[in-house]
Formats: structure tokens, sequence, C-alpha cells
């Protein structure tokens, strides 16, 4: 009898990981379609069509998201909580502190965005990675890793 309440605690485990990093997976898809709408003067779509190199950098990016996000939500799942006070089917609280961490992220990038672009503090025009496909893959993988620390902080972070 051990043995199938371990192979249940396995499988119920692995449901809450999954549930919770396709859920931190669709944050990260808003996350891309939100920095581009704030990079109103970078073409980031439409440049990495037709180019390998540069959509392969996105999509690695994507993949190092997600590995962040799988590894977050192995350790700390946050739907179908534990605990009674909260909710039977999400931990509120750590659902709440993702949410939260993601809109950080977009203010950060949005804020970055601002800097560089418009006050240039090193003498660059930031929009002047439009210029170039692979540019826009590096900027758009960066954004990913990014993002994808900010999510495995607020999934790993310690709450109360």
């Amino acid at each position: 009898m051990a043995g199938s309440d371990f192979i249940v605690s396995l499988g119920l485990w692995f449901f809450r990981a999954f549930i919770s990093s396709l859920i931190c997976l669709l944050i990260g898809y808003v996350g891309i379609r939100c920095i581009t709408l704030l990079t109103t003067k970078i073409k980031e779509f439409e440049s990495l069509k037709g180019n390998s190199l540069a959509t392969s950098l996105f999509v690695g990016g994507f993949f190092v998201y997600a590995g962040l996000v799988v590894y977050g939500s192995m350790v700390n799942p946050f739907f179908l909580s534990q605990s009674v006070t909260v909710g039977a089917y999400f931990n509120l609280q750590r659902l709440l502190v993702v949410a939260i961490s993601f809109f950080v992220s977009l203010l950060f990038g949005g804020l970055f965005y601002v800097v560089f672009a418009k006050l240039r503090p090193f003498g660059i025009d930031l929009d002047d990675i439009n210029k170039h496909p692979l540019a826009i893959g590096v900027f758009l993988f960066c954004y990913e890793v990014f993002l994808g620390l900010i999510m495995l902080a607020s999934l790993t972070l310690p709450i109360g």
C-alpha cells in the first residue's frame, strides 16, 4: 500500500507542477506580447520572420524561460495548494506574488526601454536594434531570460 501512496503522491506532485508551469508559460507569452507593445519602434516579429538565427535565439530564450519556470514550479507549485486556509486549488499568496512579479517585470522592461531608447545614457539609440533581425533575436532572448529569472524568484521566494 505504501508503494501505491508514493505513486499517487508523485503523480499529484507532477500534475501540480505541470499546471503551475503552464500558467507561468502563459504569463511568459503575455509578457512577450506586452514587451512588443512597449517597444513600439522595434518590429520584433516582422523582423524575426525569415531569419533562422534570430528566430532560433527567440525560441532558445523561450526554452530558457520555460526551464526556469518548470524548475520553480517543481520546487513550489501554486496549483492544488496543500493549504486549507488559502484555497483548495491555488495557493493564492504564491499566485499573487507571481502576478505582482510579472507586472514588476513589465514595469522594469518599460522603464529600461524608456531610459535606453529615450534618455540615451550611453549615447546609443536602442531603436538601432531594429536594423538587424539578429539584434532583435538577442533582445528578445535577453528579455525572456530576464522574465524567467523574475518568475523563478517569485516561485521560490519563501512566503510567511
